[in-house]
């Protein structure tokens, strides 16, 4: 469970926690004073505070970074590029993007008020439609600065106004909106344009509703692909051709995902037994449910009800 911070902090955790290589520079003269810190949430850190870092020379983060100036002055960024340091204008409610594994030399003259969050890109990935199974991919971003986009503001205000509440509506409010906050980004910063899924060829109206309902309403039945073929009167290779166009995934993948998530909701659950929660959600036993829990969001079942205890 998040414990908010009572009174300022002096030390930022979020920054000493992504960076994997390079040198920050702090200004003794300007004290750091964090107002908000989440970090006990899968893949996902929160900061707000006053910034105290002066420079940062050849730093490499693991995860993608986003920072939001919340101050009601504009920020400004020194930033190095191949023919030496170059000007950004952050205003304020606007936001800048470094990505994971990009090394960022800049200098910054400021102790504005920011907001901060960094998100591992394949949990990034995950959320965003993709596959919990092995195939899933990062999603890439490119620097970005500058980024005035009011939702990108308000989705980063609601992670923090979360953190500041002691997360009252669970995990499912923080990969909402973090899913949310991932299009946007991809939008504004990403490296390749989102893909629409394909809806030609898929399941008719009638047959995607009648599994669906068959599929929410046995998640902890072994269902396979021929079962929900024979429900809806199709081949099972046809079916699991129309299911992935409708759906965008394998219906093996859809199926793994809904189990995880459903998983998930149980764990916050006072007194949540892991046994107990794998049999509901149709997993064939406690080793391999948390070897795919832990792949999906990055930390045990029995960590995350360590984390929720009543």
């Amino acid at each position: 469970m998040l414990t908010p911070l009572q009174q300022p902090a002096t030390q930022s955790v979020l920054l000493q926690s992504i960076i994997s290589g390079g040198r920050v520079t702090r200004r003794d003269s300007v004290p750091a004073m964090l107002t908000t810190q989440a970090l006990d949430w899968p893949g996902v850190l929160v900061e707000a505070g006053k910034n105290d870092v002066a420079a940062v020379d050849d730093v490499v983060g693991d995860r993608h970074y986003v920072s939001l100036n919340v101050d009601t002055q504009p920020l400004t960024l020194e930033v190095k590029g191949s023919t030496g340091f170059r000007a950004f204008t952050i205003p304020p409610l606007s936001a800048w993007v470094s990505p994971g594994h990009d090394p960022l030399t800049m200098r910054l003259n400021s102790a504005l008020r920011y907001l901060r969050v960094a998100i591992d890109t394949l949990h990034l990935g995950r959320l965003m439609g993709r596959s919990p199974d092995d195939d899933v991919q990062p999603v890439r971003l490119r620097r970005t600065y500058g980024v005035a986009a009011p939702q990108i503001a308000r989705l980063m205000l609601t992670l923090r106004d979360e953190a500041d509440n002691r997360n009252p509506g669970g995990l499912a409010v923080v990969e909402a909106v973090t899913t949310a906050l991932g299009h946007l980004l991809v939008r504004h910063a990403g490296v390749e344009r989102a893909r629409p899924l394909r809806v030609r060829g898929g399941l008719s109206g009638v047959a995607r509703r009648c599994v669906l309902e068959l599929i929410h309403a046995q998640l902890d039945v072994r269902l396979t692909v021929a079962m929900l073929a024979r429900e809806v009167g199709l081949s099972p290779a046809h079916f699991a051709r129309a299911f992935r166009e409708t759906m965008g995934q394998a219906p093996h993948q859809y199926l793994l995902g809904l189990r995880l998530e459903r998983a998930r909701r149980l764990l916050e659950l006072c007194g949540a037994d892991l046994s107990d929660v794998a049999q509901r959600t149709g997993f064939a036993d406690q080793a391999h449910f948390t070897r795919l829990f832990k792949r999906a969001y990055g930390i045990t079942p029995g960590a995350l009800t360590r984390q929720w205890q009543c």
